[in-house]
């Protein structure tokens, strides 16, 4: 068989890849005490900085929480919902600290008063407005832009450019956690951007995480990790409910099956959680990550997939599912949900009853 040469063309592309691989690889982990000690060096700066969430629904209200409770700092808070600033506010009278909670009445009076802004906020369309319209125009020279939204790492980019013409920073900060891992503090924290401004950024993430792992300066490089993570859980989601069908479908019983599974060779978070609620069928009321917010990360890993030039025909069958959920009503419940589409797909009849149970 003659031997294959690649021509310049393909030998750049395979240093490009190499290149890649290289930027995305993991610098650095923090446990908690390490991100004490990389904070402490700038400690004297970071003792007087300000900070200011927008976005504060499930996730952000519990991060600035942990902010003030454990650093005795005023946190300034703002969300287009009134009752979810009044609620937020409230935990101020719990606090174990000298720490407060202040709303403010805009977006943009909360970037004025705060040297570091964290955002929380559901998409891309929306970060994208809330940065141009509100903290670009009102953020002060050196002020630090920390996006902990699952948003797609060309828009991390592009408004990574827009932070460094106006003279801030922007710091991609995605997380992986549910609201409860955020009040217990077991969140992941995937960050990327300029050295300096992570390290300041770490210091108000920190009190909601059991971890804080960094991948360069490329500022997408973060959300390229989060899409990733999100793709292996929704693909661990749609194996469990092809599993659970197989079995009941030849009369074995799912939930005997899922607890050997996930106490033997799946014994890990992700499939004992998800293999419980796909299981027993338990998406409702109560969503813990809803279903709409699945196809659109699906959605964006899809669209990465095709800009990187990267094959992923899983993904395609995976934003097919979620998008089919979506449209039969069930866009509010937990994207665990498409568990009761495979059924439907095997036959067997859900009732809404089926899945109307609580954890």
């Amino acid at each position: 068989m003659p031997s294959i040469r690649l021509g310049n063309s393909s030998a750049a592309s395979v240093m490009r890849k190499h290149m890649l691989r290289r930027l995305l690889r993991p610098q650095h982990f923090l446990c908690q005490r390490n991100v004490q000690r990389a904070a402490s060096t700038s400690a004297a700066s970071n003792e007087n900085a300000t900070v200011g969430f927008i976005g504060i629904g499930h996730m952000g209200a519990k991060m600035a929480a942990n902010v003030a409770a454990t650093q005795g700092r005023t946190v300034y808070v703002y969300d287009t919902s009134e009752d979810a600033v009044k609620a937020c506010c409230d935990q101020a009278a719990v606090l174990e600290s000298n720490g407060d909670i202040v709303g403010t009445s805009s977006a943009a009076e909360l970037v004025q008063q705060c040297s570091t802004v964290i955002s929380m906020l559901p998409n891309d369309a929306a970060l994208t407005a809330v940065t141009e319209a509100s903290i670009l125009p009102h953020m002060n020279t050196n002020g630090i832009h920390v996006s902990c939204s699952t948003v797609s790492p060309h828009t991390s980019r592009m408004l990574a450019e827009k932070h460094a013409e106006a003279g801030s920073a922007y710091v991609g900060a995605p997380v992986f956690a549910r609201p409860d891992g955020i009040a217990s503090k077991q969140a992941s924290f995937v960050v990327s951007g300029p050295t300096e401004a992570v390290e300041h950024a770490a210091l108000f993430l920190e009190p909601s995480a059991s971890g804080i792992f960094r991948f360069g300066e490329d500022p997408g490089a973060g959300n390229v990790v989060k899409l990733c993570g999100n793709f292996m859980i929704a693909s661990a989601i749609e194996s469990i409910g092809e599993t659970l069908a197989l079995a009941e479908n030849n009369g074995v019983d799912r939930n005997q099956v899922m607890d050997m599974l996930g106490s033997t060779i799946f014994d890990c978070l992700i499939y004992k959680g998800y293999g419980e609620r796909v299981g027993q069928r338990i998406h409702m009321p109560d969503a813990r990550f809803g279903l709409e917010l699945g196809l659109k990360d699906v959605a964006l890993v899809c669209d990465t997939a095709h800009k990187s030039g990267v094959p992923m025909p899983f993904a395609s069958t995976l934003h097919d599912r979620l998008l089919a959920a979506q449209s039969r009503g069930r866009g509010e419940l937990d994207w665990s949900a498409i568990g009761l589409s495979i059924s439907e797909d095997a036959g067997y009849s859900v009732e809404p009853e089926d899945f109307s149970r609580t954890e």
